[in-house]
């Protein structure tokens, strides 16, 4: 038998569980959105100012390298999304001329500073609306939110038949280290029922430290630096390196990317990104 979430408008499962069972019942999906607190990298870094147009154009610039680059890594796919939410809503904020605010950017790496990210990314999500897939993944910049909820009866991995309500969450937090910028993306099972977390997802998985309802099933991590080296910086083209993918073996990672594939701001997906900045 296989348990499934079917995502809504998506065709493929995330989670497909192959355990034996005589009976299976799936329900259709919600979504609540929980975002919690900010999960900000500790310390101080130095930070310069920019017009918010000249914001907009720099964002771009990034997104359409990360549009280019030639490997395939979640969590970076996902900050692209962030990105451009921050470069659509960046012209709203700023529309009045008598109340334009300057956008804060990390000075040594170029790169948008990550607290005024998440502030825009809620405002984004107040003036749009956004379809609830994409709110979710714009919320878990600033902590765990829920892609998706189902509850499903006889599940009998621990032999008499239960009913399980499972929640899949998303977060993703960034650190700043050696001169690079880290993104990492983390999606976790939650359940009261931790025997079900233990037996159902095996191969990759560790307790989530915020939650210990919460099962980390996947992480995915990249890093971002300016190319060039010391004294020879190049201030607008980034090196991007993919510094870990692991997940579940019972999770077809491959329908999550897909999803993300298919998320789009305002109309725009991200392979459109690079054709916007080389015109």
């Amino acid at each position: 038998m296989a348990i499934k979430i079917n995502w809504t408008n998506f065709e493929l499962p995330l989670w497909a569980v192959e355990k034996k069972a005589k009976k299976v019942s799936n329900t259709g999906l919600k979504f609540p959105i929980a975002a919690g607190p900010p999960n900000l990298a500790n310390g101080d870094y130095q930070t310069n100012t920019v017009d918010p147009f000249e914001a907009v154009t720099r964002i771009k610039n990034i997104v359409g390298q990360i549009a280019s680059f030639g490997q395939s890594c979640l969590a970076l796919k996902a900050y692209a999304i962030a990105l451009q939410a921050q470069a659509v809503v960046l012209p709203v904020l700023n529309s009045s001329p008598l109340l334009v605010s300057k956008v804060y950017f990390d000075k040594a790496l170029n790169l948008p500073s990550y607290s005024p990210m998440l502030a825009d990314l809620v405002s984004y999500c107040s003036k749009f609306e956004p379809e609830p897939m994409l709110k979710a993944v714009l919320d878990s910049f600033s902590g765990w939110s829920v892609l998706a909820v189902q509850k499903f009866e006889d599940c009998r991995c621990n032999g008499d038949p239960v009913t399980l309500e499972l929640k899949i969450r998303v977060h993703h937090s960034h650190e700043v280290k050696n001169s690079k910028f880290f993104i990492e993306q983390l999606l976790g099972i939650e359940s009261e029922n931790k025997e079900h977390l233990q037996k159902h997802y095996g191969g990759f998985n560790q307790k989530s430290v915020a939650d210990p309802n919460i099962q980390i099933v996947s992480i995915s991590r990249i890093s971002i630096q300016l190319q060039g080296e010391y004294g020879h910086v190049l201030h607008n083209s980034y090196e991007f390196k993919v510094e870990e993918e692991k997940h579940s073996d019972q999770i077809d990672i491959n329908a999550w990317q897909t999803l993300l594939e298919n998320l789009s701001i305002q109309g725009v997906p991200l392979d459109n990104a690079e054709k916007e900045v080389s015109e």
